[in-house]
């Protein structure tokens, strides 16, 4: 029997990693003294936040990710956790993401068929 606020594991892991990620952001800011520091603490408390938000909206996200393939749903989340850990690489990071999710719906396809 699954439990009404953790779910299933993964959904427990992602809740885990995001806090644990909001811990270090908030070591690194308040025992940093330099501008890598506050770097890696503004970067992990960003990606914290995203695996955060990723939890409460797992609900909502189980379906949707039935019908896609698996690999999707996990270039997403590494999009979102490039992007929030750095925000200027959406240039770079968008078409090479695009790209990946194309062909993995491609091989999706050609697997089905078989």
């Amino acid at each position: 029997m699954q439990n009404e606020i953790f779910g299933d594991s993964r959904r427990s892991v992602l809740l885990l990693v995001a806090i644990v990620l909001l811990i270090a952001s908030a070591a690194a800011w308040w025992f940093g003294n330099d501008s890598s520091a506050r770097f890696a603490a503004a970067a992990l408390g960003r990606i914290g936040l995203v695996l955060a938000a990723l939890w409460f909206a797992w609900p909502s996200l189980r379906k949707p990710a039935q019908w896609l393939p698996a690999s999707v749903s996990m270039i997403g989340v590494v999009l979102l956790m490039v992007l929030a850990a750095q925000p200027r690489l959406i240039f770079a990071i968008a078409p090479a993401m695009g790209t990946l999710i194309a062909l993995s719906v491609v091989v999706k396809t050609f697997r089905g068929r078989s």
